[in-house]
């Protein structure tokens, strides 16, 4: 089977990853030539994206369209050019004309609703965003409470920070968010035309109250006007979704729908709104659930996998500081009866699925040690705990779910291995990197006055030092949960690699690498 995706951006939690799971069902996840895919500010040439989809779109079974990528060229270019209006719908003719070429094709597309950052970083934004990025959330949250919900005892606040930035960035600023709303309103009408099947509009960090939320309840209103509701979802995420919808094609062409069962490490874990999102965490989830076409269940009983949550005992704290968080591990939460259930479950033939939501941005050290001492981990059928809420459940939701693809086929040699290679980039990246390596590395890098978010001249040393200290944490990880492990159908797992390590953006932030497993005759 095979599948074209235009991801996102170039980075490989977009790029890589669908493609990396795709292998776990035996399917061939194909995206284009990476000088079409740009870097980061840098737009590649999107311009031939178009071409290249109604080449491929007769030899797959499925296309699966990011709107920024096609249309922008890629995630923060939609933030920061220039490109008019006109020019940017005409881009998405190329769905149009695509359907009407091959009626019975499976086009999913999605697109973000622009984020609006509460920080001064400009990497990701317009150049104003070191001035007054903060001023800007504050308004837009301002704007929404008194606009929208009628607050007005907050409208001398609104009066005095408009005041505090200059008309013609706010200007500037509101001119790209209609232009990019007015995109996602007309990817509205694509699927209420025929022309996509099924479209996803997640939401990049964002919070209760601003222009987003503005926006996503008037994409919902017509939504529920074309009578699309079940084509077109709205919910928390961004990086993930490439994943999200190539698991739910392979659901949809073999027909299944995967039931989740969920269980909380924490009794107000449901009900936690998490970091950078919009609503309580087990909204999310269903979301998540629905987005991979799968359903979510009351009883596990009822259920092909138990999703398994490790949320805060009172609110998310940030993985590189968990030493001195404390809002995460109180007496609200109780992650020894977790790790205890899992391995209950575990025994009795679900599929396992455990996404870590205690931090945002890394993996709960305290959790993944428990499970290391309880738990045989390579029969765990997914783990995630990486950036935002939203990005974890997507991951886990989407492995999990081909997970159970994958048991129903009779577990195969090399589908099992590209599951455990994933399932070890997971711990690889989420664990190993962002909650131990990237602590290490970037408190010396504070100490020293660097920016950790923009490395500059210190990149290649930074790189350089990753590339090898993240082998040694993984490698000694690997030989104590893995090592002398036997494969179904033959074969010891008997060393582990990771290639192409590196620092994508030339940050701290993110890290990109490929697991590969070495296999022994048994």
């Amino acid at each position: 089977m095979k599948l074209a995706l235009i991801p996102l951006d170039e980075r490989p939690c977009n790029e890589y990853f669908p493609r990396a799971l795709g292998r776990i069902c035996d399917t061939e996840v194909i995206t284009p030539r990476r000088n079409m895919l740009g870097q980061k500010r840098q737009v590649g040439e999107y311009e031939k994206l178009d071409t290249w989809l109604e080449e491929i779109a007769g030899h797959v079974d499925g296309l699966v369209v990011s709107i920024e990528t096609l249309v922008h060229g890629g995630l923060i270019p939609s933030r920061i050019t220039d490109t008019p209006l006109d020019a940017c719908l005409k881009r998405l003719d190329v769905l149009r004309r695509i359907r009407a070429k091959h009626k019975d094709l499976s086009i999913y597309a999605f697109n973000i609703i622009t984020r609006i950052s509460n920080s001064n970083h400009n990497e990701e934004e317009p150049r104003y965003w070191d001035q007054y990025g903060k001023l800007l959330w504050t308004y837009s949250r301002l704007w929404y409470r008194v606009t929208q919900l009628g607050m007005s005892e907050e409208e001398a606040a609104l009066a005095e920070v408009e005041k505090a930035i200059p008309p013609e960035i706010i200007d500037d600023y509101t001119k790209r968010r209609q232009r990019n709303h007015q995109i996602n309103q007309d990817c509205v009408e694509l699927v209420a035309e025929g022309a996509v099947d099924f479209l996803l509009f997640t939401q990049d960090d964002t919070s209760e109250f601003g222009f987003p939320n503005h926006e996503q309840r008037l994409l919902r209103e017509r939504i529920s006007e074309l009578g699309i509701e079940d084509r077109a979802v709205v919910y928390p995420g961004a990086d993930e979704v490439g994943m999200v919808l190539v698991a739910r094609h392979l659901n949809r062409i073999h027909q299944v729908t995967p039931r989740f069962f969920t269980r909380y490490s924490s009794v107000r874990g449901p009900l936690i709104v998490a970091s950078y999102e919009d609503r309580p965490i087990a909204e999310s989830v269903k979301g998540q659930i629905y987005g991979v076409g799968g359903l979510l269940v009351d009883s596990p009983h009822d259920a092909d996998i138990i999703l398994f949550l490790n949320t805060p005992g009172e609110k998310q704290g940030e993985a590189p500081l968990q030493s001195m968080e404390r809002t995460v591990d109180t007496s609200a939460r109780n992650i020894l009866e977790f790790v205890q259930a899992i391995r209950m479950y575990g025994e009795g033939g679900h599929v396992i699925a455990v996404a870590d939501l205690a931090y945002c941005n890394g993996g709960d050290l305290k959790l993944v040690s428990l499970m290391e001492k309880q738990l045989d981990l390579t029969k765990l059928d997914a783990y995630g705990g990486w950036n935002t809420a939203g990005n974890t459940l997507g991951t886990v939701v989407s492995q999990a779910a081909l997970r159970l693809l994958a048991k129903k086929q009779g577990d195969r040699p090399e589908p099992y291995r590209a599951h455990l290679e994933f399932l070890l980039l997971r711990f690889a990246d989420d664990w190993a990197y962002q909650a131990i390596v990237r602590t290490e590395i970037g408190q010396r890098l504070v100490a020293e006055g660097i920016d950790i978010y923009r490395l500059g001249d210190q990149w290649s040393s930074v790189q350089a030092t990753v590339q090898q200290r993240l082998p040694d944490v993984v490698g000694a990880f690997f030989e104590r949960n893995f090592q002398g492990k036997e494969l179904p159908g033959g074969g010891i797992l008997s060393a582990i690699r990771l290639e192409n390590t590196h620092l994508p953006w030339e940050r701290l932030f993110e890290v990109g690498c490929e697991v590969i497993l070495e296999v022994s005759e048994a």
